[in-house]
């Protein structure tokens, strides 16, 4: 009975390790920097948490350390992230290379974890929509008609929400009818302040999880003076999926990266083809989770980016203790999952990618916890 509840709860949760040798050349954290040699340098921290690295500079897709019971999350009992899993989690990696991190939905696991990422990378904004934004302002140090003081504290203009539409980046084209009073139809690009990096958000969606359920639907529509309790209060607001390019000296994309976490019905989350013509997507990092819940996926979004390689995140279960030998999700079907992004991916790829030091010539993999990457320029 409790294996059967587990199995619902995490059906109702998902939005969508094996530790390898570095690659590249080392740098004084010791960890690989292919920056120099052109090469992007990705480490796949778990769930559907990236770390991206290139010229010095860093973006990650927010990971989720902190580890909940079923029975925490099912009956909606108080959660706190797990500051010490988080710590090492990220032990050893560039924080203060980090400069920004991206999250297409506040879920909680998506989120949870990033307030303190953000204590541990000072140099960090984090990128995502208003609900997000919403409930980190309980961390401002003005928060009006709040009592007390926040722990920790984050500035205001460290968490930008890019659906707003007094200062929207979000791309409408796919989705006419989503778009905000106010906001343009046509996305753009925001620079992450004193880097290369820039990026543009797509309207997404995410799936229901299971039938006609679906958790943590909804908006936090007002600044908060709390972080939420339970799993349910992180509402997941207006889902993003994200363009984010790693510039060269010449302000030209040395490396696209499409993201996204959650799977979606097409046109939604998809990237209109002007974008796709003017530079192609070097990687696609993409969920696995809840895949079976859309329609024609991942072929539609691999069809409609054509990226170089995808790694596909977010398919463990991770009500397990992340030290734990990673198992798909209960009722996910990973082996079809891997054989449809192959079969959308044909042919060699143009250079091998590299999988912890070995070249691999596949465009396709289900990424485990704790693997590094190397994307070769092209």
């Amino acid at each position: 009975m409790l294996r059967a509840v587990k199995r619902l709860v995490l059906v109702l949760l998902a939005a969508c390790g094996t530790e390898g040798p570095a690659t590249g050349t080392p740098d004084s954290s010791g960890v690989p920097d292919g920056a120099a040699a052109g090469r992007l340098e990705v480490q796949a921290l778990g769930v559907q948490g990236f770390l991206l690295r290139y010229g010095g500079e860093a973006v990650l897709s927010s990971p989720l350390f902190t580890r909940q019971s079923t029975f925490e999350v099912g009956a909606n009992i108080p959660l706190e992230a797990d500051t010490q899993a988080i710590e090492s989690g990220l032990a050893g990696q560039p924080l203060g290379e980090l400069r920004a991190i991206i999250s297409g939905h506040p879920h909680y696991d998506h989120f949870i974890d990033v307030p303190h990422i953000m204590t541990l990378a000072p140099g960090a904004r984090t990128y995502t929509n208003l609900s997000g934004r919403h409930m980190l302002a309980a961390l401002a140090p003005d928060r009006p008609g709040c009592q007390g003081t926040p722990s920790p504290v984050i500035a205001r203009d460290r968490v930008i929400a890019l659906d707003d539409s007094f200062a929207s980046h979000v791309d409408y084209t796919n989705c006419p009818d989503q778009r905000p009073a106010g906001a343009p139809l046509e996305g753009s690009w925001i620079t992450v302040p004193g880097t290369r990096i820039r990026m543009m958000a797509f309207c997404s969606m995410h799936p229901d999880q299971i039938g006609p359920i679906h958790f943590g639907e909804g908006s936090v529509d007002t600044d908060q003076c709390e972080l939420p309790e339970a799993a349910s209060g992180w509402l997941e607001g207006k889902t993003l999926a994200f363009l984010v390019d790693f510039l060269d000296a010449a302000g030209e994309p040395a490396f696209r990266v499409f993201y996204q976490d959650a799977p979606t019905d097409a046109p939604l989350g998809q990237v209109p083809a002007a974008l796709i013509a003017a530079h192609p997507v070097d990687l696609a990092l993409l969920c696995v989770g809840s895949n079976d819940a859309v329609e024609n996926e991942p072929t539609a979004i691999l069809e409609n980016i054509r990226p170089r390689f995808a790694l596909g995140g977010h398919w463990e279960d991770f009500f397990d203790d992340a030290s734990a030998q990673p198992e798909p999700l209960p009722f996910l079907d990973v082996d079809e999952y891997v054989r449809r992004a192959e079969a959308a991916l044909p042919g060699p790829p143009d250079r091998p990618l590299v999988e912890n030091g070995v070249d691999r010539p596949v465009r396709h993999v289900l990424v485990q916890p704790g693997t590094r990457f190397t994307i070769p320029a092209r």
